[in-house]
C-alpha cells in the first residue's frame, strides 16, 4: 500500500511539473478571440460598410485562415472569417453604437487589435475598446485617426501610435483601388488578470469602425492553476484508501 501511495504522489507531482511547462509554453502562443458571434458584416462579395453587394479591398483578406501580418514589433497572427465587426459612424448610422461582451476569458500580456475605419475623426477618439478583468477592474484604449486608427483607404498615412503599423496593405479592390488594415499593439496593465470581455464602442463622431479579428499574445486560456491542481489532485484520490 506504502508503494502504491509513493507511485500515487509521484505521478501527481509529474503532471504538477508537466502542468506548469505545458502552460509556460500557452504563454508563447497566439490566441485567437472568436469574433465571429458578434460579427454583424461580410468581407466577401459585399461592402462591408453597408453591406449591399458590392466588391471589397476586404474580401482579398485569407478568409477563414489564420494570416501573419505586420505589427509594431514583429508578425502578428489574426484568425480571418468571413465577417467583421462594425459600430456606429455619423457616416453609416445603420451599425450599433457598441458591440459589447465580446468573450475573451483569459491572461494576456498584450492584446492586439486588427481595425481601420471608413471615414475619419482627426485629433479625438472617435471610437475605443474597453477590457472588463474577472476582479471587476476595467481599462479602455482610445482610438484616434492618424495616431493609432485611420481610414482604410489611407493606407499611405503614417500613424504617430508606435503600437500601431499598418499591418495588411494591398493596391486592388473597391472602392478605393486599394486599402489596409492597421495592427495595433495593446499591453495589459494588469497581466496576472483575467480579461473576461471586450467591448467595443463607437463615440458617435464621423469614423465607422470594423474590427475584423482580435489577437491575445502571451496568452492562456487554461484553467487557474490552482483550479487544475486541485481537480489533478482531487482525480488522485479518488476512492482509493490507502
Amino acid at each position: 500500500m506504502r508503494l502504491a501511495k509513493l507511485f500515487m504522489l509521484t505521478t501527481f507531482f509529474c503532471a504538477v511539473s508537466l502542468f506548469s511547462v505545458g502552460n509556460a509554453d500557452a504563454l508563447d502562443e497566439w490566441i485567437f478571440v472568436d469574433i465571429e458571434p458578434y460579427s454583424n458584416t461580410k468581407l466577401v462579395e459585399h461592402e462591408w460598410w453597408t453591406l449591399n453587394p458590392g466588391d471589397s479591398t476586404l474580401s482579398r483578406l485569407p478568409i477563414d485562415e489564420v494570416g501573419e501580418f505586420d505589427g509594431p514589433d514583429g508578425k502578428v497572427e489574426f484568425q480571418i472569417i468571413d465577417g467583421a465587426i462594425v459600430v456606429f459612424g455619423t457616416n453609416a448610422a445603420k451599425w450599433p453604437k457598441a458591440v459589447e461582451d465580446i468573450v475573451v476569458g483569459g491572461q494576456a500580456k498584450f492584446v492586439y487589435f486588427f481595425h481601420a475605419t471608413g471615414w475619419e475623426q482627426n485629433g479625438v477618439p472617435s471610437y475605443k475598446f474597453v477590457m472588463h478583468y474577472r476582479t471587476g477592474k476595467k481599462e479602455e484604449l482610445g482610438m484616434i485617426s492618424s495616431f493609432n486608427s485611420d481610414d482604410w483607404c489611407h493606407d499611405g498615412n503614417a500613424l504617430e501610435d508606435d503600437n500601431s503599423v499598418w499591418g495588411w496593405i494591398l493596391k486592388e479592390g473597391g472602392p478605393c483601388g486599394h486599402a489596409g488594415l492597421i495592427t495595433t499593439k495593446w499591453e495589459n496593465p494588469h497581466p496576472g488578470d483575467w480579461i473576461e470581455t471586450i467591448d467595443i464602442v463607437s463615440l458617435e463622431l464621423a469614423s465607422v469602425p470594423i474590427i475584423p479579428a482580435i489577437t491575445l499574445g502571451e496568452a492562456t486560456l487554461a484553467v487557474d492553476p490552482a483550479q487544475k491542481l486541485a481537480i489533478t489532485w482531487g482525480s488522485l484520490k479518488g476512492p482509493h484508501r490507502w
